[in-house]
C-alpha cells in the first residue's frame, strides 16, 4: 500500500535541524577539547552534536568512550541536542544501554538522540575481542531483540520479553527517560530493505548512501532522500519520522547551499549532519567550521 501525503502539506513540515558529526579520536579524543567543541556549536548555532561510537580505529590513534563524552557535553550545554551516531547494539548488552541512554536523557534534560546500527568489522572492533558477534545476520537479529528490549523497558514497565538471540525477565526500569518516546534513529545502507523497515518501526532513519566505509559524501540527491522518506512511509512509519543525513560542505558560502538544502527538505530531510573524518581535517579547522556556524 503506498502512502500519500495529506493534500496541501510538503513532505516534511518540520524544521531542518543541522548538526555536528564526528568522531571522539585522535585531537578529539582528549575530553576538554570535544567539550570546548560542543560549547562552541552551541554559540554558534548549531543544532546538535553527534559522536561515533567505536571501540577501535586505525592502529595508533586515540579513541574516547563517546557516552562519557556525551555526558560531559550534557553537562556543558544547555540547548544542542546530543548523542552516538550509531551505537551497534550487539556490543552493548541492551539492559545496560538502556540504563545508559534514560540516565544521559535525564541529564540533558531531553536532548538525547539514539543512533544505532549493525556497526562493522573493518577495524576488527568485533573479531579483536572475545565474544562478539562477527557475524553481520547474527548482529541483526541482536538488534532486533535489542530494540524492542529498550522500547519496553524505557515504559516504565515490567518486561518479559523472549527474542531470538537474548530474552529479558525483569521489574520496572525507573526512572523513565524524560522524552517519551526517547528517539531512536536506525543507520540504513540505501537501498537494502530491512533496515528500513526497522527504521520505519522507530523515530528517524539515518541512510547512508555512499559505496561503504566512512567515505565521507558531500549532498545526497533529493530523489534519494524522497525515495527513502516513500518507502519508510509505505513501512508504516510516522509522518513526521526523522531522516537523518550527513556529507561535507565545509566553509562554501550559505548562499551557494540554500537551494540544495530547500530541496532537500521538500524531499524529507530533517537533520543535516555536517561530517568530519578520524584526524582529517586537523582539529583546527574543524574548529573554524563549526564556529562558522551551520549552512543556514
Amino acid at each position: 500500500m503506498t502512502h500519500e501525503e495529506p493534500p496541501g502539506h510538503h513532505s516534511n513540515y518540520k524544521p531542518l535541524s543541522y548538526g555536528v558529526f564526528l568522531p571522539p579520536f585522535d585531537e578529539f579524543a582528549e575530553p576538554k577539547r570535544l567539550v570546548a567543541l560542543a560549547q562552541l556549536a552551541e554559540r554558534a548555532g548549531w543544532d546538535g552534536l553527534y559522536l561515533w561510537d567505536h571501540m577501535l580505529t586505525i592502529p595508533g590513534m586515540a579513541v574516547a568512550d563517546s557516552f562519557m563524552m556525551a555526558a560531559a557535553i550534557a553537562q556543558a550545554t544547555d540547548r544542542i541536542r546530543l548523542g552516538m551516531m550509531v551505537t551497534p547494539l550487539a556490543r552493548r548488552r541492551p539492559w545496560v544501554f538502556a540504563r545508559q541512554a534514560a540516565t544521559l536523557d535525564r541529564l540533558s534534560e531531553g536532548r538525547l538522540d539514539v543512533g544505532v546500527g549493525l556497526g562493522h568489522d573493518g577495524w576488527k572492533e568485533f573479531s579483536s575481542f572475545s565474544g562478539e558477534v562477527v557475524d553481520p545476520v547474527e548482529r541483526a537479529s541482536f538488534l532486533d531483540d535489542s530494540l524492542e528490549i529498550l522500547r519496553r523497558l524505557w515504559s516504565g514497565e515490567p518486561v518479559e520479553f523472549e527474542g531470538d538471540r537474548i530474552w529479558v525477565n525483569s521489574t520496572a526500569f525507573l526512572p523513565r527517560p524524560v522524552q517519551q518516546p526517547l528517539p531512536v534513529w536506525v543507520a540504513c545502507r540505501w537501498p537494502h530493505h530491512r533496515p528500513l523497515v526497522r527504521a520505519a518501526r522507530n523515530q528517524g532513519c539515518f541512510p547512508l548512501f555512499d559505496p561503504g566505509g566512512h567515505v565521507l559524501p558531500g549532498l545526497p540527491e533529493p530523489e534519494q532522500v524522497a525515495a527513502v522518506r516513500t518507502k519508510l512511509l509505505d513501512e508504516g512509519g510516522p509522518i513526521d519520522i526523522d531522516i537523518v543525513c550527513r556529507g561535507v560542505t565545509g566553509l562554501a558560502p550559505a548562499h551557494e547551499l540554500s537551494s540544495r538544502f530547500a530541496a532537500l527538505k521538500e524531499a524529507g530531510m530533517t537533520w543535516w549532519l555536517e561530517s568530519f573524518g578520524r584526524g582529517e581535517p586537523p582539529a583546527a579547522e574543524v574548529e573554524a567550521v563549526v564556529a562558522a556556524g551551520p549552512p543556514r
